[in-house]
């Protein structure tokens, strides 16, 4: 009996395959390709970059077009060490839309971490000009660090204090700037951006760090206490905590 069972079971393989499925119409296209990329982007979050890039590649397959699949194909890319397949969705993504903000700063993000930070400030310049791009502040910050990384710490500043004219209470360029100016010995122009930086971010290792070392250069030994035990309080295992012990 078993034998007879398996017989049947191998013979309905062979002989009674489900038909093939109908394609699909372009809308459902798109909502699957919508759905895979969504996928892809929580995969991503996960760091499982396999299923990232079976989901993303899907995606693309089902939707060409879509914009936000060729920006996830891309970080995917980075991720993987793969940097010209990176470039080419960055490509992609512009060529559908060449003035889409997202496409500008994340294109210029990578260029600039591939050592070409002049074709990037092109690109942070034309995602700030977008009237209808609503985080200039954020592609003006970025021109800036890639700027200080490159050394160019003059210009950075300019960068920062332009995204501040974009957003007053954009927190990454009023860190920047108070960090710059504490470097610079410029301890006023630094606390006045670090009060600003305060009120406007939430309580992070970054913030009480930075804190910590204004303090210390204006010899508030007080001051500077307080940050450090709430920095090794409600951070033990941050970095900026782990420096503390060194």
């Amino acid at each position: 009996m078993r034998a007879l069972f398996l017989g049947l079971w191998v013979a309905c393989l062979l002989g009674c395959a489900a038909p093939a499925p109908a394609p699909l119409s372009d809308q459902q296209a798109a909502q699957a390709a919508r759905a895979n990329t969504d996928l892809a982007i929580h995969y991503l979050q996960d760091n499982a970059l396999p299923l990232a890039s079976t989901k993303i590649e899907r995606a693309l397959s089902q939707n060409p077009q879509l914009l936000d699949a060729h920006l996830v194909a891309a970080e995917v890319s980075v991720r993987l060490d793969e940097p010209q397949r990176a470039e080419r969705h960055y490509r992609n993504a512009l060529d559908i839309n060449a003035s889409s903000g997202a496409a500008l700063n994340n294109y210029a993000a990578f260029l600039c971490q591939q050592n070409r930070p002049t074709r990037a400030l092109d690109l942070w310049e034309m995602a700030a000009a977008n009237p209808r791009y609503a985080r200039a502040a954020m592609a003006l910050t970025n021109a800036g660090d890639c700027l200080e990384r490159a050394g160019r710490s003059d210009q950075a500043g300019i960068y920062w204090r332009r995204a501040l004219d974009q957003q007053a209470t954009f927190a990454p360029a009023l860190q920047a700037l108070a960090a710059q100016s504490l470097s610079q010995g410029q301890l006023d122009s630094a606390n006045a951006y670090f009060s600003r930086y305060t009120a406007a971010s939430n309580e992070t290792p970054a913030l009480l760090w930075l804190g910590a070392r204004l303090a210390k250069a204006q010899n508030n030994a007080e001051r500077y206490a307080r940050f450090v035990q709430r920095l090794r309080q409600a951070f033990p295992l941050s970095d900026q905590a782990l420096q503390l012990s060194e």
